[in-house]
This record gives C-alpha cells, structure tokens and sequence, in this order.
C-alpha cells in the first residue's frame, strides 16, 4: 500500500514539513511540540481549500438531486413491482436521462469525499512510517520531507501528552497508556458530536421542504447518515493515531463552518435557512423604504391585502382613464377637458404604484413564458430518448 500512497505521502511530508516552518518562524519552539500538532491543523485547511471548487460542485450537484426527486420518485413509481431486467434498465436509462439533461450527475455530490479519502489513508501511513523511521528500521531512509531527525520530532510531539503516533490500538506500545486512551477517546466523541451537527444542519436548515418527506429515499438515506456515520468513529476510531485523529476533528469543525456560511449567504431555495434570509432582506428593504420585493410580491402578502387588482394593458388603461374622466365630469357639470389631473405619487424608485403593478406583471408573465418553453424542450428530449430504444 506505501508503494501507491508513496506520491501522495511524500506530498502530504513537505506540506506539513512547510507548516511547521512557518510557525516555528513566527516565534514558536523548534523540534518536538505544538508547532507539529498545528502543522498537521495547517495541512487540513490547505487541503479543504484546495477543495473548495469540488465543495461548490458538490452543493449545485446535491440541489439539482433535490430538485429532481419528485421526477424520480414517477419513474421509481412506474416501474415499482417490476422485476425483470429491461424494466430495471429502462428505469435507470430514464434516470441517467433525466440526470443528463439536468447537466448532473448521482455521483457527483461524492467528489470531495473521494478526494479526500486517499489524503486521510497516506496520512495514516506516514504517522504510521514515523517510528520506524525514527529507529532506522523503515525500508526508506526517508520518506519526503521526513527523515530521521524529523521523525524523532513528531514522534516525541503529543496532545495533551499523548503521542501524535500513538492510537488506542497500539497505547500499550508506550508508558502513558490510561493518558493516550483518554485522550484518543474523548477526539473520537469530539468526532461523532461534530459529524452529527453537521450532518444535522444540513436537514434541519438547507433541505427544500419537498426534500423532507419521510417516503422521500434522498432523505431516507440523509437520515440513515445522520445516525449512521457517527458510529463509524466508534467502531474505527480505536485504530487511528492521535495526529488522525486531530486531522478528522479539524475537518469535521471546517464542515461545519463551511456550512453555516453557505447557508448564511446562498441557502437551498425553499430550505427554512432560504425563508429566514428572505424575511431578513425583506426587513432590510423595509427599514430602507425601498419596494418590499424586486422579483415580486413576499409569499402570503397579497393575501393579506385583499384580492390584488390586476394591472390593466396600455389600450384599456386609456379607456379607464377615459370613462373616469367623463364620469367626473358629468357628475361635477364641468368639461373633462378643463379637469386638472391629480399628482401622482412616485417612490424612490421613479414609478408610481400602477407602473410598479404593471412590471411585476410582465416580469410574471415573462417567467411563465420561460417556465412553458423548458418543460417543452424537457419532454421533447425525454420523447426523443424513448424513441431511441429498440425493446
């Protein structure tokens, strides 16, 4: 396994190796101590940065997934019951369709985990590489950045004195075995707690709410990962090295924060963390006295106000006016004529409350339009694809 992780260890050596150089220029001890804990903290955020393209890749991937549940759940429908095999290759032909012309793809929301899963095995085996390293016994004399000297240093480096090369696993390899247990159990319930808030944030606040309905199997299989992952830590976190174990907990921390910030900023549309941020804006725009909503009326404001009148087209605004005018004028006994039409009052904006009606109206109007013409072009695709099958 060390000759196929060898690339990416010897990566992963210099990175950590550069980030102990860096604190240790900013005033902390050289050799064994902090500065190798925090260089493995330091090699954690770089690499999430790295991945932070694969992140908004995998977030655009988990709301077109969430968007296309309904769509799936009719084909999953149709072709419930049905057993044989060109029921089953129908049904995933229509579902890769679907996913195609979506531009998505089932597995693209896995990228990041993917990525990330042969960092965390190469940083497994180079913690693991150090002790031998540090007695002269490994079949390299080094390995990257790490040499002998180096790897006395992390070796002899601890948290809360347990040894970062330490695990539950092999505790009574050293002198501190209670220390390095303690330690090591109380990262892996750090683990679990911070993997479930994670895990928790996403389906309580950036899920749609027709993405939360129990017979839903998107969110089936999120609630079984709520509950399910954490108990990977349990069972596997006894085999982990302490330096691991740190790199997992900084990761699940950086989840978390990368996850409040997306759901602060750009929010699943129809999530509660979207309704929130809209009411937030709304009170924004309030307070500013400017128009309650550019794209249109806030959801149950008309309901409020009554039965909204429906603004009228440039011919029957005319007409009205027209037949106001001479409505006026027949009960007042003056010409229309001679009639002074009254102020009308504009907002910041430059528009009046009729003009403001009439460009919602047409903005509506020119949604439908839009909406009409890509549920056209989606079934003529899906037809397409139907014809194209010779069974």
């Amino acid at each position: 396994m060390d000759t196929i992780l060898y690339p990416i260890m010897w990566v992963i050596s210099w990175v950590m190796y550069g980030v102990h150089k860096f604190f240790t220029a900013v005033g902390m001890s050289a050799g064994a101590g902090p500065a190798w804990v925090l260089s493995i903290v330091g090699l954690t955020v770089i690499i999430r940065i790295l991945i932070i393209p694969l992140f908004n890749k995998q977030t655009r991937a988990t709301r077109l997934s969430q968007e296309l549940q309904p769509e799936i759940q009719k084909i999953q429908k149709k072709y419930k019951g049905r057993t044989d095999q060109i029921s089953q290759q129908r049904q995933q032909e229509e579902m890769m369709a679907l996913y195609r012309d979506r531009g998505t793809s089932p597995f693209a929301s896995c990228l990041p985990a993917l990525i990330q899963m042969p960092i965390f095995f190469s940083l497994f085996r180079l913690l693991y590489a150090v002790k031998p390293l540090s007695e002269g016994i490994y079949q390299r004399d080094s390995l990257g950045a790490i040499n002998n000297e180096i790897a006395k240093e992390i070796g002899n480096s601890t948290l809360f004195g347990a040894p970062l090369t330490s695990a539950i696993g092999t505790a009574t390899e050293y002198s501190n075995v209670w220390q390095i247990r303690i330690v090591a159990v109380v990262m892996i319930a750090l683990m679990v707690i911070t993997l479930f808030l994670s895990q928790r944030l996403i389906m309580t606040k950036n899920m749609p709410q027709n993405a939360t309905d129990p017979d839903n199997p998107a969110f089936k299989m999120q609630k079984y990962m709520l509950y399910g992952m954490p108990l990977i830590y349990v069972f596997t976190g006894y085999m982990f090295q302490v330096g691991v174990l740190v790199y997992w907990l900084t990761g699940n921390i950086w989840n978390i924060g990368q996850q409040y910030w997306l759901i602060s900023t750009n929010p699943a549309p129809g999530s509660a963390a979207y309704k929130e941020r809209q009411e937030k804006i709304r009170k924004k725009r309030l307070a500013k006295g400017l128009p309650v909503d550019e794209d249109g009326e806030e959801s149950g404001a008309e309901e409020s106000r009554g039965q909204r009148q429906q603004p009228l087209g440039k011919g029957r605004s005319k007409k009205a006016r027209a037949a106001g005018q001479t409505a006026s004028s027949a009960a007042t006994g003056e010409k229309a004529e001679e009639e002074t039409p009254a102020e009308e009052v504009r907002g910041k904006d430059g528009l009046t409350e009729a003009e403001r009606a009439q460009k919602r109206y047409e903005r509506r109007q020119a949604q439908r339009q839009r909406s009409k013409a890509k549920n056209k072009a989606r079934q003529k695709r899906q037809n397409n694809n139907g014809k194209k099958r010779n069974f």
